[in-house]
C-alpha cells in the first residue's frame, strides 16, 4: 500500500476516524493492528520477519535490564544486534557478499532469488537503536509487548522512516491522546506539501532520468541534465515521503521527527547530510562515528571515524559498489572538510556563493554513481559527461514535451512555499487549492497511465 495511492489515503482517514473514536486505553491496540495490516498489504508472508525482530529485541531489552553482570548484558546485545544485522546480510546483501567471494575465486555467482522485506533497513536499525538505549541505560526497557511493537511497526514511518527514538516517539504512543486543531492543521499541510513534491515534481522528472540510463551511450549534455532532474526527483521523492509520514501521524496527534531541511542549501558537504534524511545521520553519529572516537581523539580519529561512517552509509543503501563507492566519495569530501576546518559561512557575501558552488557540484556528481545500474555504466557515463556534447541530441533523449518541461519546472518555483507550508507557516488558500488540483491531476493521469513510480527509498 504506497503512500502515493488513493487507497493508502482512504486506509489514512478509516485509521484517524477509528482512532478517535476509540478509547483511549486501546488506541495502541487499534494502531498496532492498523500497522500489521499496513505491512501485511506489502507481503503477508514478510510480516513474519518484522514479528521476529520486535519479539527478539524486546525481550532482549529485558534481560539486558535484569541481567546482573555487564559480560550477560553484552551477550544479550549482541545477539539482538548479530540477528538484526544477519538478518539485512541475508535478505540484502548476501548475493552481494558471495558474488564478490566467488569473482575472487574466479567463479560465476547465480544468485539467490531473494525478496527484500520492504523498510527492513529501516525498522531493524530501529530495533537496534531500542537495545542500544537500553544497554547504555539511557532509557528502560519496554515491559509492555503490544508497545514496543507499536513503536517499531507503526505504519507511518514503518516502511522509509524517519528513524525514531524510543523516548521520542514510545511516550506519544502510550499518551494516545487526540489530535487537535492544530494537530489536524498541520497534518494536512504537510500531506499537501508530500504529495506535491512525489507526484508532480518527482514523478514528472523520472520518466526522463530513466530514459538517459536506459540509453547505451547518451550525449554528455544528457548525462548533465539527467543528473539535475535526478537531484531533485529523489530530493522531492524521499522528502515527499517523509512529509506524508510526518503528516499521517500528525493527524493521528503524533509528532515525529523531520529529515530535510533544505539539504541543497548547504555550504558543506557536512552540512549536506546534517540536512539530507537527517534520522540516519544522526543514527550513524551516535551508534558509529561517536563509539569510533568522534572529534574527542584528535583529527586522525575523526578523519576515520568519518570515512567509515559514509562508507557504512553508502553499504546501507544497497548491495552494489555503486552505493558503496559513493559512500566513500562522501566519506572523503567530508574527511577533507575536516582536515581544512571548512565551516558554513553565515554572512552572505561571495565567499558563502563560493562555498556553496564547491558543495553543489560535488554532490551533484555523486548521485552518478547513486543512479547507475554499476560501476561500468557510471565509468561510461561519466566518460560521456565530459567529452564533447550535442545538446540538441541531449534533450530529444530526454523526452520531455514543452508542456512537461513547463509543469517540472512551475513545480520546482513552488519549494520554497513547500518549505514554508511543511513548517506550518500560512499560505494563501488559493495556493492551497491550486497544489490540490495539481495533486488530482497527478493522480487521474496515473490511473490513464501516464507514468506511475514507488518511492526509491522504498527498495533499501
Amino acid at each position: 500500500m504506497s503512500f502515493d495511492t488513493p487507497r493508502y489515503v482512504l486506509f489514512l482517514a478509516a485509521a484517524v476516524f477509528l482512532h478517535r473514536l476509540c478509547p483511549a486505553q486501546w488506541r495502541w491496540a487499534l494502531l498496532l493492528i492498523g500497522s500489521l495490516f499496513f505491512y501485511a498489504c506489502w507481503s503477508a508472508p514478510l510480516t513474519l520477519v518484522i514479528v521476529g525482530v520486535i519479539l527478539l529485541t524486546w525481550a532482549a531489552g529485558l534481560m539486558m535490564e535484569k541481567s546482573g553482570t555487564k559480560r550477560a548484558k553484552r551477550l544479550w546485545l549482541a545477539l539482538s544486534v548479530l540477528c538484526c544485522v544477519g538478518l539485512l546480510i541475508w535478505f540484502k546483501y548476501f548475493n552481494f557478499l558471495a558474488d564478490a567471494f566467488v569473482r575472487l575465486a574466479g567463479g560465476r555467482w547465480e544468485p539467490l532469488r531473494l525478496l527484500l522485506p520492504v523498510g527492513c533497513s529501516f525498522y531493524t536499525f530501529q530495533a537496534m537503536s531500542y537495545v542500544f538505549d537500553v544497554y547504555r541505560g539511557t532509557i528502560p526497557a519496554v515491559r509492555h509487548p503490544g508497545h514496543y511493537a507499536l513503536f517499531i511497526a507503526f505504519f507511518p514511518q514503518l516502511v522509509a522512516g524517519p528513524i525514531e527514538r524510543t523516548d521520542s516517539l514510545l511516550p506519544q504512543l502510550i499518551a494516545a491522546r487526540t489530535a487537535d486543531r492544530e494537530d489536524v492543521k498541520a497534518g494536512l499541510m504537510l500531506l499537501l506539501s508530500g504529495f506535491f513534491r512525489k507526484l508532480v515534481i518527482a514523478d514528472l522528472a523520472a520518466p526522463a532520468v530513466d530514459r538517459v540510463f536506459a540509453a547505451p551511450s547518451p550525449d554528455g549534455s544528457a548525462v548533465l541534465l539527467a543528473l539535475i532532474l535526478f537531484s531533485f526527483q529523489i530530493y522531492c521523492d524521499f522528502a515527499g515521503y517523509s512529509e506524508i509520514a510526518q503528516g499521517s501521524a500528525r493527524l493521528l496527534g503524533i509528532r515525529i521527527r523531520r529529515n530535510f531541511d533544505r539539504p541543497y542549501l548547504a555550504q558543506t558537504v557536512r552540512g549536506f547530510w546534517r540536512r539530507w534524511h537527517i534520522s540516519l545521520t544522526g543514527w550513524f553519529t551516535d551508534y558509529v562515528y561517536i563509539p569510533l572516537g568522534g572529534n574527542r581523539k584528535g583529527r586522525g580519529r575523526q578523519v576515520l571515524a568519518t570515512f567509515v561512517v559514509f562508507l557504512l552509509s553508502g553499504l546501507w543503501h544497497g548491495a552494489n559498489w555503486t552505493f558503496v563507492l559513493w559512500g566513500a566519495f562522501h566519506g572523503l569530501l567530508c574527511a577533507v572538510e575536516v582536515l581544512m576546518n571548512r565551516r558554513e559561512i553565515a554572512e552572505p557575501g561571495v565567499r558563502r556563493h563560493i562555498q556553496w558552488v564547491l558543495t553543489a557540484v560535488p554532490v551533484l556528481l555523486s548521485w552518478l554513481l547513486f543512479r547507475a545500474e554499476s560501476l561500468g555504466q557510471a565509468a561510461a557515463f561519466a566518460v560521456r559527461l565530459f567529452s564533447a556534447w550535442d545538446v540538441r541530441a541531449g534533450l530529444s533523449l530526454l523526452g520531455l514535451t514543452w508542456a512537461q518541461a513547463a509543469a517540472f519546472l512551475l513545480g520546482l518555483s513552488y519549494l520554497p512555499m513547500l518549505h514554508r507550508l511543511s513548517q506550518g507557516r500560512r499560505i494563501s488558500a488559493m495556493a492551497c487549492f491550486f497544489l490540490a488540483v495539481c495533486i488530482l491531476l497527478a493522480w487521474f493521469a496515473r490511473a490513464a497511465g501516464h507514468g506511475a513510480g514507488a518511492f526509491i527509498y522504498f527498495q533499501f
